[in-house]
């Protein structure tokens, strides 16, 4: 027998291993044999079985098998979708199909972790959750998938591999994995589903964008309306979830014992254990979701916003991986003066900073994946990505993998796809005429399980060049310029002067006379043939002709026509080839010299990123770099007001160290430690930092869940936004902490949360005053049974006074049961974990107090009988301006009241308010405090404490405690913050002079010894963020214009429902009809109402006050 050897590899040995030729074929033949037993589909063919090699070597290709590993001069055999082998000057095996890939670039295919698509709607079969946003059971290929038109589009940018989702809901359902192979015809197999159920889809954005909140026709009235209640409906799913598997689980085990629960599908798959994946549209979205997840031991990833940098160390923080989008807001329009006083610093800097989001991210250690979903109109993937990398410092391997190896491990297909290896999928992609990341790359081909698909072939015959052309028509002769694309351009020899043109001046001398260039129309290549539409201006001749032209080796043999028939010879000859600059160079000579223009821009980009590394909290005006030292502070010779024991301290000193005040005292202060700060005090008085009783300040999302009667489950905490620019202000008016409420939509509404203002702090929960007693947001009166409600529809539960006080007595007993059942619970199911009545629960044991809005006196009467009747003590009534009225029954039922003095009159049921209710209810012995529930009246509580003064006669020193101890008092926070005293928290602000005089200014507001605020850094923020505004737009100014048209207004985003990244999140305040922010302002214009108005006492309801949060 004739033997011939080849070599292959042999992973068990040292050296490579000969093996006969005959054995080869047999191997292989018995190998190819099984794999077609395997790969047989169950789909019958209908008509002759296709016939298709399955065995194929690129060769000579530049294989980028993972992020940072290339093989130079590779070699890689596939055969039947199954990568074999991959090795450097590897020769082509016998038998297999050779595609000649010299100059090429092979990557592993693209995956793409976040696809929208339409997964079509679930009837109303039993087993649907009670919410319509809840649809966990259903899949992302219910509707189809992605359609070929959407595979055809990710497969041109060179993917192979996308995770799909469902367009709608809160609870989406689950994704699938799918390639992104071509459709096949109904005789052959389906593209291949790699994972079916792959993760737990949910998302912020109801819907695709433009869905108004509150369309479904459905029981649930729109719930939920707001960030809060969103969060709030996912975190009681998820606690559902559990109680749901335990249930059927007993049931089966003991189905006489346990009965069984209700058919619920959603319930039934999010149990699975699938992570999660959670659509955010804002970078404390991203936190919040984390959060979320973290409660319930769930593993995460976000779709991120494309803006985490704004908030990198708390995502970071975080643990868990982002799939990004490369898009970037719209250039901000800076060209009048106008648009220059519109735009904010934080819209500025964001502008500038997006093209860092994924470098950084990477930079702090986040599994980063990018996505081609939420683009602009207009932007462009590619373009995203090289702009990250050009401008943003991210890394080209970095940029890779991010595309490959973190996709493919987030999705569980790790073994499959991300890179090029044996055992692994055919699935790559093959680049042209330079690496992926080059702006010249030109993807040529897509591989998918071993399945080929053109994307940009290369030209057999390539007919670039200069050519020397005659035309025989009028003996013409020029230059004939055709670059990539085609595009062709005749340039002939400039005319003769004109012998009647002027002279030049003297000294001037004569212009050169410049080229004729003529542009050709729709030019074409087919093979080695080119055509293309020429005016006849260049040969004497009119009307447009058509030229074509035959390559025969380095000359074009052609042919012009004009319309009537008329035809002439032409021939060119090459003489080498274009210069660079030409191929740029568009349909006239404008286009030529700004793209030109633009290479010299790329370049300097190129070698020096001018966008500044330092990040603040928050972006924009007013940011710290850091946060404030929390130095050893001693004030001396002040004024100081304890609100305390102490009383009003004459020549005075306070020594502060490690945030909490160590010693108080009168006249000469002892020696100052080391390193210690001092401040001279002389003249100026210090007092405790302000509490304000009654804020909507920094609430992410809505102010109110108002689309149901009692929303006790949703959580202000779960929204806190530390951006708002409102906390700045707020601290330079001497407030240090505030209680965040609940707006007043509806009779129970949600969750307090008390905050100190850290302005700067890296995280939402970093404000978080830990130690104060939970409370929750009660409403009484107009608002509760929609009397203001404008012409919305008034059909939700309670439309009367009487229905108030029923819902309350209802959700009480109910809440009493709830808590008598958990605790009697011993066996296998404890009752369903309900967080709305859990929280009602904590009320009736005394753990959560009650913060009520309230007005008239017979409503305050009708909570005080309920509280006595079922034996807790109300926090506070809010508002209260009736209260002087039932002074005597506050007193005995709640802890306190907190109102102001002058605002009255604003609706029928405040008109009996006096000026001197609070006074009034200081002298029966209540603890009165006055809140602001106004951004703009938080900057100046000091004054409202004067009123106190002045309408009752309040002394001064009380006074003042009606905006620092009082309200401490009112959250059980007063052990630490509320008076200056010895182990207490150094929250005190310093002031020019007496706190409650109008004169007065606040000049420093420290926060456990942290100066946070002061007249000195506050010019030296507004100077940096005047210089930083000034660099930025000038930066703007000098850039050739947005080339996504940043003229125009912003486009829509593709992908996915939502706002942009950038942008304001608007939400309205009521969240009853779904009708957006400029459908508000339009209907108060129209009828006759300042949309701008403050409205205090409206309590989150009243438009203006609404819509302070941003994200």
């Amino acid at each position: 027998m004739h033997f011939t050897h080849r070599t292959v590899l042999d992973p068990g040995a040292r050296k490579p291993r000969l093996i006969p030729r005959a054995w080869t074929a047999a191997l292989a033949s018995a190998l190819a044999a099984a794999a077609a037993v395997l790969a047989q589909p169950s789909l019958p063919f209908n008509g002759p079985r296709p016939v298709e090699p399955g065995w194929h070597a690129i060769t000579g290709v530049t294989a980028h098998t993972a992020p940072g590993q290339t093989i130079d001069n590779a070699t890689v055999v596939v055969r039947d979708g199954v990568i074999q082998s991959v090795q450097s000057g590897g020769s082509a095996p016998v038998g297999a199909r050779v595609w000649d890939a010299a100059g090429m670039h092979l990557y592993a295919g693209l995956i793409d972790p976040w696809i929208v698509v339409d997964a079509g709607k679930l009837g109303d079969a039993p087993g649907r959750h009670w919410n319509p946003q809840v649809l966990a059971e259903r899949s992302a290929l219910n509707g189809g998938g992605l359609d070929e038109g959407g595979k055809k589009s990710l497969r041109e940018m060179g993917f192979a591999v996308a995770q799909v989702v469902a367009s709608d809901g809160l609870l989406r359902g689950t994704s699938a994995v799918v390639t992104l192979a071509e459709d096949a015809d109904k005789s052959r197999p389906a593209p291949a589903v790699v994972r079916e159920h792959a993760m737990h889809v949910l998302s912020f954005a109801r819907g695709p964008r433009g869905q108004r909140r509150g369309d479904d026709d459905d029981e649930s009235g729109g719930y939920p309306g707001s960030r809060m209640g969103q969060i709030a409906l996912a975190r009681q799913t998820l606690a559902d979830t559990r109680w749901y598997d335990a249930a059927a689980r007993a049931h089966a085990e003991e189905p006489a014992k346990y009965p069984r629960p209700e058919p619920n599908d959603s319930l039934v798959t999010l149990h699975e254990p699938l992570p999660l994946v959670w659509d955010v549209e804002s970078e404390l979205d991203a936190i919040r979701a984390a959060k979320v997840a973290k409660e319930f031991d769930r593993k995460i990833a976000i779709a991120g916003c494309g803006t985490e940098f704004r908030r990198i160390d708390a995502i970071a923080a975080l643990g868990v991986p982002f799939i990004v989008p490369v898009t970037q807001p719209e250039t901000p329009r800076v060209e009048s003066i106008a648009d220059r006083e519109a735009v904010s610093l934080r819209d500025l800097q964001t502008w500038e900073q997006s093209p860092t989001n994924v470098r950084r991210l990477v930079d702090a250690g986040v599994d980063v994946s990018l996505t081609t979903s939420d683009l602009r109109k207009g932007e462009k993937f590619w373009d995203g990505v090289r702009n990250a990398i050009r401008k943003g410092g991210l890394s080209e391997d970095a940029a890779l993998a991010a595309l490959t190896t973190a996709p493919a491990q987030l999705l569980g297909v790790a073994d499959q796809f991300g890179t090029i290896a044996p055992g692994k999928s055919a699935s790559f992609v093959l680049v042209d005429e330079a690496p992926l990341f080059d702006k010249d790359a030109v993807i040529r081909e897509v591989w998918i399980d071993g399945k080929r698909h053109v994307i940009n072939e290369k030209p057999a015959h390539d007919l670039t060049g200069e050519y020397d052309a005659s035309f025989s028509l009028g003996g013409v002769s020029g230059v004939l310029k055709v670059v990539k694309g085609p595009k062709v351009t005749l340039e002939l020899p400039p005319l003769p002067p004109d012998a009647d043109a002027p002279a030049p001046a003297e000294g001037e001398a004569a212009k050169e006379p410049k080229p004729r260039k003529f542009n050709a129309r729709k030019p074409t290549q087919s093979e080695n043939r080119l055509n293309f539409l020429l005016d006849g201006e260049p040969f004497g001749a009119e009307g447009a002709w058509s030229f074509a032209a035959v390559r025969e080796g380095d000359a074009l043999i052609g042919t012009a026509m004009s319309t009537d028939g008329t035809t002439f010879a032409w021939t060119a000859t090459r003489t080498g080839d274009i210069k660079k600059d030409a191929e740029k160079k568009g349909d006239d000579e404008d286009d030529a010299k700004d793209d030109a223009k633009d290479d010299d821009e790329e370049d300097k980009d190129d070698a020096v990123s001018d966008i500044p590394q330092q990040i603040v909290y928050p972006l924009g005006a007013f940011g710290l770099a850091e946060m404030p030292a929390q130095d050893t502070v001693v004030i001396t010779n002040a004024t100081i007001w304890t609100c305390g024991p102490d009383g009003v301290i004459e020549h005075g000193w306070m020594i502060a160290s490690g945030g909490t005040i160590q010693a108080i005292g009168k006249g000469a202060a002892p020696s100052v430690p080391g390193g210690a700060r001092v401040i001279d005090a002389k003249g100026k008085h210090v007092t405790p930092g302000i509490i304000d009783c009654h804020s909507h300040t920094g609430i992410s999302g809505g102010v109110n869940e108002g689309t149901q009667a009692v929303t006790a489950e949703v959580r202000i905490q779960d929204v806190i936004d530390p951006d708002d620019i409102d906390w700045y202000r707020e601290l330079a008016g001497g407030t240090t902490a505030v209680n965040q409420l609940h707006g007043s939509a509806n009779p129970i509404g949600g969750q307090n949360s008390v905050v100190k203002i850290r302005w700067g702090c890296p995280a939402p929960d970093d404000m978080r005053f830990e130690g104060a007693i939970p409370g929750i947001k009660f409403a009484l009166g107009e608002n509760v049974k929609q009397s203001n409600w404008g012409n919305a529809p008034r059909t939700r539960y309670p439309q009367t006074r009487m229905g108030v006080e029923t819902i309350m007595v209802d959700r009480f007993e109910a809440a009493q049961a709830y808590d008598s059942a958990q605790r009697a619970s011993h066996g296998k199911v404890p009752p369903r974990r309900d967080l709305e009545l859990e929280a009602i629960a904590e009320i009736l044991r005394g753990e959560r107090w009650i913060h009520c809005h309230s007005y008239r006196q017979d409503e305050i009467l009708m909570l005080c009988r309920l509280a006595q009747r079922y034996g807790f003590k109300i926090g506070t009534f809010q508002h209260i301006l009736e209260g002087y009225k039932v002074a005597e029954a506050i007193r005995e039922h709640a802890v306190g009241a907190s109102s102001f003095s002058d605002w009255w009159a604003y609706k029928i049921e405040v008109y009996d308010a006096i000026p001197y209710n609070g006074a009034i209810m200081h002298d029966v012995g209540i603890c009165v405090s006055f809140n602001s529930d106004s951004d703009e009246l938080a900057r100046r509580l000091n004054t409202e404490a004067a009123k106190a003064v002045k309408y009752g006669g309040v002394p001064p020193e009380e006074a003042l405690k009606f905006v620092t101890l009082n309200p401490a008092k009112q959250h059980r926070i007063e052990q630490w913050v509320g008076s200056l005293e010895r182990g207490k928290s150094a929250d005190f602000v310093v002031w020019s002079g007496s706190p409650l005089s109008t004169m007065s200014r606040c000049e420093q507001t420290f926060i456990d010894g942290r100066e946070y605020f002061s007249l000195a850094r506050d010019k030296q923020l507004r100077e940096q963020a005047t210089a930083e505004r000034g660099r930025i737009i000038g930066k703007i100014l000098a850039e050739k214009k947005d080339k996504s048209g940043g003229d125009g207004p912003p486009g829509p985003r593709r992908g996915r429902g939502g706002f942009r990244p950038g942008e304001a999140m608007s939400h309205d305040g009521h969240n009853h009809d779904g009708i957006d922010l400029e459908a508000q302002y339009l209907w108060m214009i129209e009828n006759g109402i300042d949309p701008t108005r403050v409205q205090c006492g409206d309590c989150g309801c009243g438009l203006a006050n609404t819509y302070s949060s941003g994200n």
